[in-house]
């Protein structure tokens, strides 16, 4: 149990934090999150660690502040915690609950404390919630909190997102394009973003694996659990399955459906399964894995696989209804969301060299579904008989395209 002398300074800490003047770039979903201070839910902020959570949660805090609330920020990932049992009632004692908004990071270690939050929300206090992994969203909390909660999933940058990092304004299209091959290499982690302090990146890989999985899962051969993540994190938008890492990795087919999954828990990657109809045909078929930001991958040698990542990134910001799809002589295309029932092809270049192979692919498609086309580049030198757009035109207007 942590004594209430140490409680009391990570309290303060998070005092001193509210109280902070520090320029944040406002997120895409910053004023949502604050509009929701009003409704009588548990707002649920998740994501990959390193991400934004928290200077999300604290950009809320302050607004919420000037708005005459009372805010408190407690950090649960603080390393003077000693997890008790009556942590969570001690900190009740030290802060005022009248008219007060909790915001409450990383709190999965403590015990019971699905429980606690549910008694400070029916107590009429504003809880904001933020994790690192999935399971946040579990068993116990979901039974815990059913009918009280909202979930927000955040990213890091977008490439709008980055440009405001970047403090850029405007940009004429071949600087825009420039720019975007930047974040198509080094991805959008808001702090290498805004530093430009990409060695970062490393450690939030190493982070991710070491406190998100090998511990929290107790995995025992955490050299097969690094040598998959390698291969992953190298290979975006591979179909993963036995197969595909036979010779790289000996592990069983249990084994490997675990790790990955394991791998999505912690927000890292962005799983895609093949659309059908059918659900055992979809579960039978390898998933794809790209990551939930190329500033994790390991290998940046294939640009057509990395511009793919950035748009599923985007995509999945707004939907998570999205699919690869695949016909019986194996003409693929990249992305379907079968909502919009909108057929995508990515590639990095549309030129004549490959521009009959996307054709087909979205021709099979139209068959199948009558899907709208689309082909999505960065450079384009040839013309398709197929609406095309320009990779940051597609990203910019996101919202308005997939939703």
């Amino acid at each position: 149990m942590t004594d209430i002398t140490t409680l009391r300074e990570i309290l303060a800490d998070g005092k001193l934090l509210l109280d902070q003047e520090e320029e944040l770039v406002e997120r895409d979903m910053a004023r949502l999150l604050l509009s929701r201070a009003k409704y009588d839910v548990i707002e649920v902020v998740t994501g990959v660690r390193r991400s934004g959570k928290s200077k999300l949660l604290l950009w809320v805090g302050r607004q919420l502040g000037k708005e005459g609330k009372k805010v408190h920020y407690i950090n649960f990932e603080d390393d003077r915690f000693m997890p008790g049992e009556r942590d969570l009632q001690n900190i009740i004692t030290l802060i005022d609950l009248d008219n007060s908004v909790l915001l409450v990071d990383e709190p999965q270690n403590m015990p019971n404390w699905e429980k606690w939050v549910r008694r400070m929300h029916d107590r009429g206090i504003k809880v904001y919630v933020t994790g690192s992994n999935s399971k946040l969203l579990g068993s116990e909390f979901a039974t815990a909190l059913t009918g009280r909660k909202k979930e927000h999933e955040v990213f890091p940058f977008s490439f709008p997102e980055f440009l405001k990092g970047r403090k850029t304004g405007s940009l004429p299209s071949d600087q825009s394009i420039r720019m975007f091959e930047d974040y198509m290499m080094n991805g959008g982690f808001p702090y290498s973003v805004v530093s430009g302090d990409q060695s970062v990146l490393s450690d939030y890989r190493s982070d991710i694996i070491e406190r998100d999985i090998l511990t929290r899962h107790r995995i025992r051969d955490a050299s097969a659990f690094k040598n998959l993540y390698r291969f992953v994190m190298s290979n975006p938008g591979l179909y993963i399955s036995q197969k595909s890492i036979k010779g790289f990795i000996d592990i069983s087919h249990v084994t490997l459906r675990k790790y990955l999954d394991y791998l999505a828990e912690a927000y890292s990657v962005i799983p895609l399964e093949k659309f059908s109809h059918s659900q055992k045909e979809q579960m039978l078929n390898p998933r794809k894995f790209y990551p939930v930001d190329n500033g994790l991958l390991i290998r940046k040698t294939d640009k057509g696989k990395l511009l793919e990542s950035c748009i599923v990134q985007h995509i999945k910001r707004q939907t998570g209804n999205v699919f690869y799809w695949k016909d019986p002589h194996a003409r693929e295309v990249d992305f379907y969301l079968p909502e919009k029932n909108l057929a995508i092809q990515v590639a990095y270049e549309l030129n004549a060299g490959n521009i009959a192979r996307e054709e087909r692919a979205l021709e099979s498609a139209i068959e199948t579904f009558d899907a709208e086309p689309l082909i999505v580049s960065l450079y384009s030198e040839a013309k398709s008989k197929y609406p095309t757009m320009r990779a940051t035109e597609f990203v910019e207007n996101i919202r308005s395209i997939v939703l």
